[in-house]
């Protein structure tokens, strides 16, 4: 009875995938909407080539907490989705200090890096793309 229990716990665990755990936690995307301070313009997709930009520098990052304190009027909320699923979201504010996932702990990046003003910079130039 104990073998039966076994091999069956050892084939739910293959088939549900929970024997190794998941070697590349990277995420995907193929659509990003990027808001910034309090601005009522909110970015919504992109290029292909940008959103793998971006998504490849916040998977580059560790992050650790601080005591530091969010500056809203200078952060990015920066949303990833997938297949139209969110995956990602996250603020960061000019100081670099980050807020995950809808959390209001703050962090700061302890290696990797994502450049704040390339996200300004495409935030911005969506701006003059939308006008046109």
């Amino acid at each position: 009875m104990k073998r039966v229990f076994i091999i069956m716990l050892i084939l739910f665990l293959l088939l549900t995938g929970c024997t190794k755990p998941n070697s590349n936690n990277r995420l995907k995307a193929d659509n990003i909407t990027i808001g910034y301070g309090f601005s009522s313009y909110a970015m919504f997709g992109t290029d292909q080539w940008i959103v793998d930009n971006l998504l490849s520098q916040f998977n580059s990052l560790s992050f650790e907490r601080t005591a530091k304190q969010m500056d809203p009027s200078t952060a990015f909320y920066i949303y990833f989705s997938y297949k139209g699923m969110g995956v990602k979201s996250f603020w960061v504010d000019k100081n670099g200090v980050f807020w995950l996932d809808g959390e209001t702990k703050s962090f700061k990046v302890s290696s990797g890096g994502l450049n704040y003003q390339y996200l300004k910079t495409i935030y911005e130039d969506s701006k003059n793309i939308s006008a046109r």
